[in-house]
């Protein structure tokens, strides 16, 4: 099962070509995708006009919701993000990386992937990754094959 995270959707808007990679996973991948009620949440907010609201909630909240594919954590998922978020600040070094709401939300997606056992896709392997030292994820750069997950 595979999870995008919102910046290959972002990408995918501002690059015509990357569009079409996403397209193609997308089809060849069906099956297996999962939508983040999170990520649509990012989407949505940076979602600068209406016809970009309404072409997300069309291509990708829709057919997800639709599908039974489309993830909103519960609270069991909550309390791992926010244990995450709670190790990670023990590290000093780490904390700054916390300031910003959008590397919270990059702890829930991590969680609510866990918890479905998806696969992250993400262009922002730093962060996972340090996410993935406190918590048993796994996580890919664009495009993995289907062995990967």
């Amino acid at each position: 099962m595979f999870l995008l995270d919102s910046n290959i959707y972002i990408r995918a808007i501002r690059e015509s070509d990357f569009a079409f990679e996403l397209e193609a996973f997308h089809r060849s991948h069906l099956p297996r995708l999962v939508v983040s009620a999170v990520v649509v949440s990012e989407l949505l907010a940076g979602a600068q006009t209406p016809r970009l609201v309404r072409d997300l909630q069309r291509t990708l909240v829709e057919p997800f919701r639709q599908r039974k594919r489309f993830l909103t954590p519960g609270w069991q998922t909550w309390e791992q993000a926010v244990a995450i978020d709670r190790d990670i600040r023990r590290t000093s070094a780490s904390r700054p990386k916390l300031a910003g709401r959008s590397f919270f939300h990059d702890i829930l997606i991590a969680a609510t992937a866990r918890e479905m056992g998806a696969t992250i896709i993400t262009l922002n392997m730093s962060d996972f990754a340090l996410i993935a030292s406190y918590v048993d994820i796994d996580v890919v750069a664009p495009w993995p094959t289907s062995q990967a997950a």
